[in-house]
């Protein structure tokens, strides 16, 4: 009863810190604050009173988005003080260590660099987890132009908007958006999906509409998914999110459905993948505040699949010199333990965390401790666990360095918030690249047996070079005592291994020339080999031709292999901006049946997609052949897609 009114207290607290006597926000579009990757913050609305404002959605592994990402620092430097550019990074934990030198090295001065980590202002734009997804808002927080993917030449349609915009406010005339005017409260996104397999027979249609209507600082919205059939099966339409938020000066209050993100995830990371249908939403009130140099946020809430009452607080304090230091704690209580016999048990979680941008570099470092109590079992039922997360960056010119180390010895937090995730998302050491077969065969993350390095160099000048190397390393825990030089130990057995390199050129006449190799130790050994190369034939027409060799050696055993195979991916795309692109993809192997799992088929994996892009913020795709499942750039978006074999559509429609 203490442990409730302590919590209610904390939200109460956070709640009236920020509440009390505000204003409502003039502009009718929704405000947002983010930290950047130089340490900094950008608040929305701020930069608003500047001028007409481009948010873009990025991220490291979306090769689209890296086409993109000069053109638009190109036009941030052309612009000047006339126009902001907002590059809004969405790598969650895995990666966004990463950004801060991939930015510097780049040399990508001109752009301001959100980062939305935990998804939140992707969610409240309804980017939906497609990326890249641009918008241009004039001063008025009006959306005037929106565009997803891109595409080689999209950047000639941008400038013209923005010239277009520019021009009518010099001779102070009113934008007309299209829109009525009820619509600058109102936003919706519709997402479909229809399929048949001519493996199966089988059709599935599913839907995903995401309605929000804001009056200042008021908002609210749901979302309804239409399921005729789902890939279970399911037949039925049900709101999946609702929530009400208000905010007001520099808080606010949501009741309903919530996600968020604390630090990089080592205790608490709530988060939505539709595609792997992952939701570890928590349903109950998150509150935060931000005060002068204090962020303070608080919840309770319970999972959507379990009987939970989950408690959370997370604190920052700004001691200057872009010195941050915060303190987290979580806590829930089960009446249905971790064992059998259990009938009541609790856990708590902490963690403290530092971090510092002191120009020519950054640090991020994270240690956190997890107790549980299994009321039970008094004699030896406790748990408890440790976790270490350290990065440390430096970039100077074109060089950019980054080390990353994790210590995660049974630091899983909330078992199967969703029926089979984590409510924690540690950062991982082995991440998602901008290839496909590279990311064939992911390596899951283990927070309760896992250690290990991660090291990155990148060079890139202005004559169109740039160069990457990457290696980690990955353990499991031997020793499970919890000294401060086991943190570091490396005596346990390995469990994943990497070394990448590549080459790209750009500027080579009309071509624009990529090249890698990588080294994996993963669920076997695989050896890649990466090649692309694109053609500009105008300025909006270009020709892509991609390959990718993997050689791959199965291991089944001690004194078992499974033999040695070779996989083959090509790519042929043709992209006219800002509208079509045509692909044709065909992947072989030479597997043997022993090396296919069972609902694999022999191949070859051939395939084609058409692809139009809508204006306003639309697109629409049509696909058929076979694939493998993995991540798939294609069309000028990337996204992860499913093994499959038939005809499938699927389109995105902003209103």
């Amino acid at each position: 009863m203490k442990e409730r009114i302590l919590w209610m207290l904390a939200l109460s607290l956070v709640t009236i810190l920020g509440l009390g006597g505000s204003a409502l926000a003039q502009s009718s579009v929704a405000d947002w604050t983010l930290n950047t990757s130089d340490g900094g913050t950008v608040n929305f609305h701020d930069t608003l009173e500047k001028g007409p404002v481009v948010v873009s959605f990025w991220a490291t592994w979306c090769k689209p988005c890296l086409k993109e990402m000069p053109h638009l620092n190109r036009m941030a430097g052309e612009y000047g003080d006339q126009v902001t550019f907002l590059a809004v990074n969405t790598d969650n934990s895995k990666s966004v260590a990463k950004v801060a030198p991939f930015i510097s090295s780049k040399g990508y001065d001109n752009l301001i660099v959100p980062l939305d980590t935990g998804a939140e202002l992707s969610s409240l734009l309804q980017v939906v987890g497609i990326v890249p997804f641009l918008i241009v808002y004039d001063s008025n927080g009006r959306e005037i132009y929106r565009h997803v993917g891109y595409k080689e030449g999209d950047e000639e349609e941008l400038q013209h908007e923005i010239d277009q915009l520019l021009s009518l406010q010099k001779v102070d005339m009113v934008v007309d958006t299209g829109k009525p005017q009820w619509a600058e409260a109102v936003s919706a996104t519709d997402k479909f999906k229809y399929s048949y397999s001519t493996d199966t027979e089988k059709e599935i249609f599913e839907n995903w509409m995401d309605v929000s209507y804001q009056l200042g600082g008021f908002r609210t919205g749901i979302m309804l998914n239409s399921q005729a059939p789902s890939e279970d099966g399911d037949r039925k339409n049900e709101i999946v999110h609702r929530f009400f938020e208000f905010e007001s000066g520099d808080a606010s209050l949501r009741v309903g459905h919530f996600y968020g993100l604390f630090g990089r995830g080592l205790i608490f990371n709530s988060y939505e993948d539709r595609v792997i249908r992952i939701d570890t939403r928590l349903d109950g009130i998150i509150a935060s505040t931000r005060q002068g140099r204090l962020n303070a946020t608080a919840f309770s809430g319970s999972p959507s699949v379990r009987a939970l009452d989950i408690r959370g607080a997370d604190v920052e304090y700004d001691v200057g010199r872009n010195l941050f230091l915060a303190g987290t704690g979580m806590t829930y209580r089960s009446d249905n333990g971790p064992s059998a016999a259990s009938d009541v048990f609790r856990e708590w979680v902490a963690s403290l965390r530092a971090r510092q941008n002191f120009g020519f570099g950054d640090f991020y470092v994270e240690h956190g401790w997890k107790k549980g109590y299994d009321y039970n079992r008094l004699t030896d039922g406790n748990d408890e666990g440790r976790a270490f997360y350290g990065n440390l960056n430096f970039y100077h010119g074109p060089f950019s360095f980054s080390w990353e180390h994790s210590y995660y010895n049974k630091f899983a937090v909330v078992q199967a918030a969703d029926g089979k995730t984590t409510l924690n998302r540690p950062p991982s050491l082995a991440r998602e690249f901008a290839w496909t077969l590279l990311n064939r065969s992911p390596h899951n993350m283990n927070p309760n047996n896992e250690t290990g390095n991660n090291l990155d160099l990148m060079y890139s000048n202005d004559d169109g070079w740039t160069v990457v190397a990457s290696a980690a390393q990955l353990r499991d825990i031997k020793k499970t005592s919890y000294s401060f030089a086991n943190y570091f130990d490396t005596s346990g057995d390995i469990v994943y291994e990497l070394v990448f390199g590549s080459v790209q050129k750009d500027n080579v006449g009309p071509f624009r020339l990529t090249g890698g190799f990588g080294y994996q130790d993963n669920e076997g050994l695989r050896q890649t080999a990466v090649g692309e190369i694109t053609w500009m034939v105008t300025p909006t027409q270009s020709w892509t031709f991609q390959a990718e060799h993997q050689h791959v050696r199965l291991g089944g055993g001690e004194g078992y292999d499974l033999g040695a195979f070779d996989v083959d991916w090509f790519k042929l795309e043709y992209e006219t901006a800002p509208r079509w692109a045509f692909a044709a993809m065909l992947e072989i192997n030479n597997k043997y049946d022993e090396q296919r799992p069972a609902a694999e088929g022999a191949g070859p994996f051939l395939s084609g997609q058409v692809t139009y892009t809508i204006s306003r913020g639309g697109n629409l795709n049509l696909w058929m052949g076979s694939r493998q499942a993995g991540y798939l750039c294609s069309g000028g978006v990337c996204k992860f897609e499913p093994a499959f074999e038939g005809v499938e559509m699927y389109g995105l429609f902003r209103y």
